[in-house]
C-alpha cells in the first residue's frame, strides 16, 4: 500500500497540522494537537509512529476524532519515528520520559490524562510516579512494567532475529502479526505504516533500549487513578500479565477487552472507547482542578468562558448574583487572571470549558 493509496483515506477530514518542539536532549519531535476539553496524551505504538499515515488509516482516524470530540488530543511521534527525528542515538527510559515532557512543556499544560499504547508503558508509569500533581488518570494499553515479559517471548525472538537479516519478511511478517493475520489491506497497510515509521538499524536499536527496563518497584508507589487495559486473546502479553500488573497498583481498574488486537482502534473499537470515556469522564476526578479551584468555581469559570453574564449564571447554578461575583472574584485570584477575557483563555488552556 503506496501514499496515494493511504490518502484517499484522509479526505474526509482534514489531517491536524503537525508542529515540531524539542527536547532536552536536542531531539526534535513531531506532534499534533486536535480538539477541546480536558488534555489527554496518547502515546504512539512506539517504536512505530507516523502521525500523518495513522490520520489517514480511517479506522485509526475514526478512533482518535472520538476522542478529540471529548478531550484536548496531543499525539506525538517518538523519537527516531515517524515525522520526528530518525537520527537517534538514545532509546533508554529516560529518553523516552523527555520526549514525553517535551510536548507537554511546549504545550504547558498544568494537568493532563495519559494513555500509554504498549512499550512506553514503563516510561509513563515513571512519569506519572515523578509527577503525581500533574498527572489526573493513567491509562496502561496492552503494556508492561517489565519488558522482559514481552522482549523474552520466543515468539518475539523469532521475530526480531530477522530484523537485519531480512527486513522485508520481517516487515511482512509483522503486517500480518500486526493485524492478527488478517491479511488483504489491514496487513498491506500495517507493513507500509511500519516501513516508513523508521528504519531496520532504528528498529533494531529501540528494541534493544528496551531490555533491562523494570519499573515494578514503582507500581506500588502510583498515587494517580490507573486503569490497566488489556485483550483478552492477546498471544505474547497475556490477560494473566495483564492482572498481574493491575494487582500491584493501589486501586488500579482491570478493562478486559474482547479480541487479540493490539491497537485500540482494531475490533470492536466502540467499546475501547466507551471504557476510555467512563473512566475519564469529560473533567478531571474530584480534587484534581489546577490552583486550588473549587468544584464550584469550576462550573461558574466555565460559565464565564461561554460567555454569559453573572446573572445568567446565577439563574443557571440558582445561586444569587452576589455569590457569583465573589466566585469570579475566587477565580481571578486563584488563577492570575486580570478579567474574564483572561479567565476564559485559561480555561481553555487548562481543559474546563
Amino acid at each position: 500500500m503506496d501514499e496515494e493509496a493511504t490518502q484517499s483515506a484522509a479526505d474526509v477530514a482534514p489531517e491536524p497540522p503537525v508542529r515540531m518542539t524539542r527536547t532536552r536532549d536536542g531531539v526534535g519531535i513531531a506532534y499534533y494537537v486536535v480538539g477541546d476539553g480536558w488534555p489527554l496524551v496518547h502515546s504512539p505504538p512506539w517504536p512505530l509512529g507516523h502521525l500523518r499515515i495513522e490520520w489517514r488509516n480511517p479506522y485509526c482516524r475514526s478512533y482518535l476524532m472520538s476522542l478529540a470530540s471529548k478531550y484536548k488530543l496531543l499525539r506525538y511521534d517518538g523519537r527516531g519515528s515517524g515525522l520526528s527525528d530518525r537520527e537517534v542515538t538514545d532509546y533508554t527510559l529516560e529518553a523516552q520520559i523527555l520526549d514525553l515532557e517535551a510536548v507537554v512543556a511546549r504545550l504547558r499544560l498544568d494537568r493532563f490524562a495519559l494513555f500509554a499504547f504498549g512499550h512506553l508503558g514503563p516510561a509513563y508509569i515513571s512519569y506519572a510516579v515523578r509527577n503525581p500533581d500533574r498527572v489526573s488518570h493513567l491509562i496502561l494499553w496492552c503494556s508492561y512494567a517489565r519488558s522482559s515479559d514481552y522482549s523474552e517471548s520466543p515468539r518475539v525472538q523469532a521475530a526480531w532475529s530477522l530484523i537485519e537479516k531480512d527486513w522485508e519478511m520481517f516487515s511482512n511478517l509483522e503486517g500480518y502479526r500486526g493485524t492478527e493475520w488478517a491479511g488483504g489491506k489491514e496487513a498491506q497497510w500495517y507493513t507500509y505504516y511500519l516501513t516508513n515509521s523508521l528504519s531496520p538499524h532504528g528498529y533494531r536499536a529501540a528494541t534493544d533500549g528496551l531490555r533491562g527496563i523494570d519499573v515494578t518497584d514503582l507500581l506500588p508507589r502510583l498515587q494517580v487513578p490507573t486503569m490497566v487495559m488489556h485483550r483478552m486473546e492477546s498471544h505474547v502479553l497475556t490477560a494473566e500479565m495483564a492482572k498481574e500488573l493491575a494487582a500491584q497498583i493501589p486501586n488500579a481498574e482491570l478493562a478486559m477487552m474482547e479480541g487479540p488486537w493490539r491497537s485500540p482502534f482494531q475490533g470492536d473499537a466502540e467499546a475501547v472507547l466507551k471504557r476510555i470515556h467512563q473512566f475519564l469522564g469529560s473533567t478531571p476526578a474530584p480534587g484534581y482542578y489546577p490552583d486550588g479551584l473549587r468544584p464550584r468555581e469550576v462550573e461558574v469559570l466555565r460559565l464565564v468562558a461561554a460567555g454569559r453574564s453573572n446573572r445568567e449564571i446565577a439563574n443557571e447554578l440558582v445561586l444569587s448574583e452576589r455569590t457569583v461575583a465573589r466566585h469570579v472574584t475566587n477565580i481571578y485570584g486563584k488563577t492570575g487572571a486580570g478579567g474574564r477575557a483572561e479567565a476564559t483563555a485559561y480555561a481553555f488552556k487548562h481543559g474546563l470549558a
